[in-house]
């Protein structure tokens, strides 16, 4: 599923119409090299959805770019559209709902016709076919009574504190009830972000459209049964974005459309490679140890590691995440075993798991996440059945707030 996305269309493929009074800001820079400058890009801006939202309505960032510069001696201009815009509350007015393939085309529809409050006029083609530049996958989970609010899973999840390449963040914020706290957890690089929070609070907290303002007063209120825990997994260079799509996609390399980022398929792939990297996979499963009861724990060693020395070992490890959290427990680690055993240490508590996943992962946090990430079951709006094309591939028509 997709949430955010910034698209780049050509200058061929769209039109600016006079008056364009909405694009009055502009950001200008020049470009300097050996010998002086040889070129400036500028950029023009609107505060159309500022505007919007003041009014409790949505619309996407949008800004139209010039790159003026020097090629092969003669000075020549580029021009393009940005548009970043959350999928789901262009569709919906609010992202508390996943979206799938069966919106794309209805999406690319909506985003022309919005554009056309600022005098952009361009096609629901060149929508799908335009260029990514950053993407942000998610999925929202609903979250069962009987696991607790997401606030108590989130605060799990912050035990996972170790991984490589990334540095991690446990946030905490106001949610808007009382004089709690909520909390969310971050790991990111220059790269690449994974979030994970509770949606139902940051709606509480953040919520600017009339919709998400609704969903706000049944919220306070304890309407809502059941929990909404949001996954997102944010590439933020187009560099990130073409060497993570060329995985999926053969034959290509850069330049991906949205049609192509639009998938299903993709998003289920890339939530659960990354979940299982930073909660399951290698070290991070001590703490998926850590958390069963301590007979459960020994019962899960002995049957899984014949080894005495290597089962006392594991059974060790796993009481000093729950003392220490797993990040400086793997740092004493690197510190008293080589590198060679520290890579046989993990490959034994990935087999462990592996054997053990049948019997905990019913009534272990981390099973029960990754059960719902594989089974990757899209979260929607009651009766978006009826909007269906008749072969219940394309949804043909969902009612928006007005412009």
């Amino acid at each position: 599923m997709i949430d955010s996305v910034t698209i780049k269309i050509p200058d061929k493929q769209f039109l600016l119409f006079e008056p364009d009074e909405h694009f009055s800001k502009t950001k200008y820079q020049e470009l300097r090299g050996k010998f002086g400058v040889f070129g400036r890009y500028w950029a023009r801006f609107t505060d159309h959805a500022k505007k919007l939202k003041k009014d409790g309505f949505y619309f996407p960032i949008v800004s139209v770019i010039y790159d003026e510069r020097r090629r092969q001696g003669s000075l020549g201009t580029k021009r393009w559209l940005a548009i970043q815009v959350s999928v789901p509350k262009l569709l919906y007015g609010t992202n508390l709902f996943d979206v799938d393939e069966r919106m794309l085309d209805l999406f690319a529809v909506r985003l022309t016709e919005q554009l056309r409050q600022i005098n952009i006029v361009t096609e629901p083609k060149a929508v799908r076919q335009a260029a990514v530049q950053r993407i942000d996958f998610s999925k929202v989970l609903r979250i069962a009574q009987s696991f607790g609010e997401p606030s108590r899973i989130i605060k799990t999840l912050a035990g996972h504190d170790y991984k490589t390449s990334s540095d991690f963040n446990l946030n905490t914020h106001h949610n808007g009830r009382d004089d709690e706290k909520g909390h969310y957890v971050k790991f990111y690089n220059a790269s690449q972000g994974f979030v994970i929070y509770d949606k139902f609070d940051e709606i509480n907290v953040n919520g600017t459209t009339r919709l998400e303002q609704e969903i706000r007063k049944h919220y306070q209120s304890g309407k809502f049964t059941n929990g909404a825990l949001r996954i997102e997994l944010s590439l933020q260079r187009k560099q990130t974005v073409d060497s993570v799509l060329s995985r999926f996609i053969s034959g290509q390399k850069k330049d991906f459309t949205l049609e192509q980022a639009f998938s299903g398929r993709i998003s289920k792939a890339l939530l659960v490679e990354t979940f299982k990297a930073v909660y399951v996979d290698g070290f991070n499963g001590l703490l998926y140890l850590s958390s069963l009861k301590d007979d459960d724990l020994y019962r899960c060693v002995k049957e899984a590691v014949p080894n005495l020395k290597q089962r006392g070992l594991t059974y060790m490890l796993a009481h000093r995440v729950r003392e220490k959290g797993l990040k400086e427990t793997i740092a004493e680690l690197r510190n008293d075993v080589s590198a060679a055993t520290l890579v046989r240490y993990r490959a034994q508590i990935d087999k462990l798991l592996t054997e053990a996943a049948g019997r905990w992962d019913k009534v272990n946090i981390i099973g029960y996440l990754v059960g719902k990430l594989q089974r990757f079951t899209p979260v929607l709006p009651k009766g978006f059945e009826r909007y269906l094309s008749p072969d219940g591939k394309t949804a043909t028509n969902i009612h928006s707030p007005p412009s």
